[in-house]
């Protein structure tokens, strides 16, 4: 019996939902919106459909198929509209998008595979998420070099925390105000511990905690966005890491205002601290609460380490010879190429999944949020804004420069002497 012919109409049909379905999750996992429309094009024209073209912001994609007279058009909402990502699911987001931009996938096991990838649990269930979130902020905090009682406090305080984001895990609805309120309610605490003796510097010991509100990786990709000339998703991908910053402020300043007897002061400097060598264990700590946290899978690890110490490494040794945040380009950049050279070279995972731990470690959430909550406090006039988004030019830069060394000379295709397989 000859099979029916198949419908040229329901095939692209099915190719436009997958397209939207899978645009939709890279942009939820942080992708930058040139690089998704890149994939969606090349999928596309993978499949026999080179007239489909790709209209990207961060919070709506458009797709158009138009052929003679014949035209057709899907819109599908952005990161916005849909639950976070973990880095287990952003790993199989980006193999989906390489797999079906070398053809080897077609759009309806394409379909099955985003389904089965937001059904999936996290690794560690919620015992994992806490201690993983613990782990991340006491590894911040170790960077951080803070005195072994300020250590203890901003333990209790991530412990805190992490309960407050189990809870809103199973209700969406407090994600849009529980930035405020759990900065509210730490600051609010650190207040209290200032009636009865404590001395650390509060946005020292309150940062870490509050990591995973800071929206550091927002910012340097509206950077990336803006320097590829894409102004509208730019602006506005930084815009709303502003506003994050803003909101966190908001509520830091409120705890404060409203519990403090007049002893809180902004300052950031440690009386006692611990001894220098600690931030290299911070380093390790981070990454290990990181990869539990965020549920990444078991052979991301290793690379996910690796990536982070070279960041760190250049950050730091770099800041032997020159101040200030420059620094954050040199490890920029070096992170990228390890990325890189990680993702093609060793079939390891998606550059963004190792250097997202990077990332943070650079600081400009941290820094920004500094910047912010002094402002707010009457304490800078604007200055460190500057020096923030000097800091996210160096790293967007950096991210820049690095995946331009990598293609003119690491490549295989472009390298020789680098040909150990066929990519």
């Amino acid at each position: 019996m000859v099979p029916a012919p198949a419908d040229p109409s329901r095939e692209r049909a099915t190719l436009l939902r997958f397209l939207g379905k899978l645009g939709q999750a890279e942009l939820n996992a942080g992708n930058a919106v040139p690089l998704v429309e890149r994939d969606l094009a090349m999928i596309a024209r993978a499949n026999g459909e080179p007239d489909v073209q790709v209209f990207v912001l961060p919070t709506v994609l458009f797709l158009k198929w138009e052929r003679g007279e014949e035209y057709q058009v899907d819109m599908t909402h952005g990161a916005y509209r849909v639950a976070s990502l973990r880095f287990d699911q952003i790993e199989e987001v980006l193999t989906i998008a390489r797999s079906a931009r070398k053809g080897e996938l077609t759009p309806t096991e394409g379909l099955n595979r985003l389904e089965e990838m937001w059904r999936t649990p996290h690794y560690y269930g919620d015992l994992g998420y806490v201690c993983g979130y613990l782990m991340t902020t006491l590894g911040v905090a170790l960077m951080l070099r803070p005195s072994p009682k300020g250590l203890l406090i901003t333990g209790l305080m991530a412990f805190v925390c992490a309960l407050m984001l189990v809870a809103a895990r199973r209700r969406p609805a407090w994600t849009v105000v529980l930035p405020v309120v759990v900065s509210f309610l730490l600051s609010a605490g650190v207040a209290l511990g200032y009636r009865y003796g404590l001395k650390e510097p509060p946005l020292s010991i309150l940062i870490p905690p509050l990591i995973t509100f800071l929206p550091g990786t927002m910012l340097t990709v509206s950077v990336i966005e803006l320097a590829y000339n894409s102004i509208i998703s730019g602006a506005s991908r930084m815009v709303a890491g502003f506003t994050r910053l803003v909101l966190l402020a908001f509520g830091i300043i409120g705890g404060f205002k409203a519990f403090s007897d007049g002893r809180v002061q902004y300052q950031t400097h440690f009386d006692e601290r611990l001894a220098t060598s600690w931030p290299w264990l911070g380093v390790l700590v981070f990454t290990l609460g990181l990869h539990i946290y965020q549920s990444s899978k078991r052979r991301s690890f290793i690379f996910m380490l690796i990536t982070a110490y070279i960041a760190y490494m250049a950050q730091t040794f770099s800041g032997l010879f020159i101040n200030g945040a420059s620094t954050a380009f040199f490890g920029a950049a070096l992170m990228t190429i390890a990325a890189l050279v990680i993702e093609f070279r060793f079939h390891g995972p998606p550059a963004i999944v190792t250097f997202l731990p990077g990332f943070w470690l650079l600081t400009p959430g941290a820094f920004g949020l500094m910047s912010v909550t002094g402002i707010a406090s009457g304490l800078d006039a604007g200055g460190n804004i500057l020096n923030l988004l000097f800091a996210l030019s160096g790293i967007a830069t950096g991210c820049l420069i690095g995946a331009f060394v990598y293609n003119a000379l690491l490549h295989p295709k472009k390298a020789g002497w680098w040909r150990v397989q066929d990519t």
